[in-house]
């Protein structure tokens, strides 16, 4: 019986068999959603500035296909604690060290299968298939061993460790390496000579003639450097790696020389062209939704920023999140900016937070941070902060401020009262939504009257938000809300912390302060108009 990381034991015979039918370290031994690789971006994401953290992630290129999967919340808590242990484990050294010495191996291998499609000369694209098959096969035997002894906890990796010791003791990868070897074995006894008559290359088998490739070494000898400096080095081009028109007319000849000894090679590729096993290279590809999730984390480590794994629970009723801050916003700040933290709490029955204060002062940045936070947790990722403890949420539901859409003929506040109708129709009590602005394109009056009427039903649905408003009043609405505020720098109220606390809102104090910097208070305006 196995302990492994991600909350249970599992028995060893257990996971064999379930490995046994192929293994994902995404999803364990079920398959993969379908259609996940091509998903498309959930509504919230760029409100929540969630793509570009997936650019961020993947690159533009997007190599391994991962765009889909860092959009794909989970549901399952299961199967969000296997991913955290995986991560756990990728972010061990001896662990990290053995993936990324496959995912060269697995590098190479691609490599050499795009060369042999490249090669028209016919035995060279077959031999660039043999060698293919020869990273292949010891890529995964060095994997099966350096990964047995790495140790991992997680079920993820010890899953695909379990089927890797299947797949290399099965019937299809001993006949993969038997016909490797024995291709190999008839290509190393093939010796010919090449005759040179002027401008005629003429091939031959090898009839124990001179060597003259040693006679002109030796010739050569006295030009090699015995003290131990470095010998000057040549670069003979070879025209992108494939062979010239005379190499390959020596390679066909010898090809008819010695047929079957090429025959072996021929066998190798008509029994073998496919020896990719499915669940291998999904291995590949799926194992770096952690690697590059952690490198692009690796800036932040490295600028002493807070990370964690987050504690999901069942319900609302205690929501923690400490330190914590916009991801994508910290990575683009890089290391001339601070990194602002921030706390946010609730506790039963609150879970509206209300956040105002002074423009450009963190609000919505807040606001996304909590909306980012709970994607990033659904994905089984480490998240920004330095503790988060927060539901397994059903749902995020954004409403940012819109361009009018012209085509409908319908005014901004009515897009605004059509898109709130179909989150509330749709939310529940796990559900999460964040509202940054509402009805600013309307009155302060009519805009107080939606808002109270929204909140109170979110309210009576019992889903977790965040409300970013002008609207001070609205953070006394009831039990439920909690009021937040971003402040200014005591000593100049026209400076910006960044800060958003939990207090009660005040906006006539900033107002005053503001007027005070810039001697507009009613004292300072007497004082002149007196003198």
């Amino acid at each position: 019986m196995a302990r492994t990381l991600d909350g249970g034991a599992i028995c060893a015979a257990d996971l064999q068999q379930r490995a046994g039918r192929g293994w994902s370290v995404l999803y364990g031994d079920h398959p993969a959603p379908e259609g996940v690789s091509d998903l498309a971006e959930p509504a919230y994401f760029q409100d929540l500035n969630l793509d570009k953290f997936v650019t961020g992630v993947t690159g533009k290129a997007d190599e391994y296909k991962l765009t889909g999967y860092l959009r794909h919340a989970l549901d399952d808590p299961e199967l969000i604690s296997f991913r955290q242990a995986v991560f756990t484990d990728v972010e061990t050294d001896r662990v990290r060290a053995v993936i990324d010495d496959f995912g060269d191996a697995m590098r190479t291998v691609r490599q050499q299968l795009g060369d042999a499609q490249k090669r028209s000369e016919y035995y060279e694209s077959r031999r660039w298939q043999l060698d293919a098959s020869t990273t292949y096969c010891e890529a995964l035997c060095a994997l099966q061993s350096d990964l047995a002894d790495a140790d991992p906890l997680s079920t993820g990796l010890q899953g695909i460790s379990t089927y890797l010791r299947g797949y290399l003791d099965s019937e299809t990868f001993r006949a993969l390496t038997h016909a490797r070897s024995a291709a190999i074995g008839a290509l190393a006894t093939v010796q010919y000579a090449v005759l040179l008559e002027g401008a005629r290359i003429t091939v031959a088998a090898y009839d124990d003639e001179p060597d003259y490739s040693v006679q002109v070494t030796d010739t050569f000898a006295r030009f090699r450097n015995n003290d131990g400096e470095r010998e000057a080095e040549v670069s003979v081009p070879r025209h992108g790696g494939s062979l010239d028109r005379v190499e390959a007319g020596v390679l066909t000849q010898a090809a008819h020389i010695f047929p079957d000894h090429f025959a072996v090679l021929d066998r190798f590729c008509a029994d073998h062209g496919d020896f990719l096993d499915p669940t291998v290279v999904s291995f590949d590809a799926e194992i770096r939704f952690y690697l590059m999730f952690e490198d692009y984390l690796a800036q932040l480590r490295d600028r002493g920023l807070p990370l964690t794994m987050p504690v999901l629970t069942s319900d609302h009723t205690a929501v923690k999140l400490l330190d914590v801050y916009d991801l994508p916003l910290a990575v683009r700040c890089g290391t001339d900016q601070p990194v602002v933290l921030n706390d946010v709490t609730l506790q039963d029955p609150e879970r509206i937070l209300v956040v105002s204060g002074p423009n450009n002062g963190g609000k919505t940045t807040l606001a996304r941070t909590v909306g980012q936070l709970h994607h990033l947790a659904r994905l089984g990722c480490p998240v920004p902060g330095r503790e988060v403890q927060i539901m397994l949420c059903d749902a995020i539901h954004t409403h940012f401020e819109r361009q009018e859409d012209l085509t409908t003929l319908a005014g901004r506040l009515q897009n605004e009262l059509d898109s709130m109708h179909s989150t509330l129709a749709v939310a529940t009590d796990r559900s999460v939504i964040i509202m940054n602005e509402m009805f600013s394109s309307t009155t302060v009056d009519d805009a107080q009257y939606l808002s109270r009427a929204i909140l109170t039903r979110v309210t009576d649905l019992g889903a977790v938000a965040v409300c970013v408003t002008f609207l001070e009043e609205l953070s006394t609405l009831n039990e439920s809300t909690v009021s937040m505020v971003s402040l200014v720098d005591p000593n100049d109220a026209g400076h910006r912390t960044f800060q958003v606390v939990r207090q009660r809102a005040d906006g006539r104090a900033y107002a005053r302060a503001l007027a005070a910097k810039y001697g507009l208070t009613h004292d300072q305006v007497s004082e002149r108009v007196g003198s």
